[in-house]
């Protein structure tokens, strides 16, 4: 993140963050299911939460054909919540 942001900002996001999350139990075994084994883990977590979509910029979570939970990129997402 620093490479966008200063370090203020990051504090503050991160504090943000911690405050309105839920910490949720680790998926375990992961099946998978894309070209980029490290985002199976997140479609994992998404799966088991009952997630409504994915927020990402990732090129492979992006073109995941199945896309269950869908996923949308950070501008679409802004856009679906106004």
């Amino acid at each position: 993140m620093r490479r966008w942001i200063d370090l203020p900002v990051a504090e503050l996001y991160v504090e943000t963050i911690a405050a309105v999350a839920d910490l949720v139990p680790d998926p375990g075994q992961v099946v998978p299911l894309t070209r980029d084994s490290a985002d199976d883990y997140l479609i994992a977590l998404a799966r088991i939460h009952h997630a409504e979509c994915i927020v990402s910029g990732d090129r492979d979570l992006l073109e995941w054909e199945e896309q269950r939970p869908p996923v949308v990129t950070p501008a679409a997402f802004a856009t679906l919540i106004r």
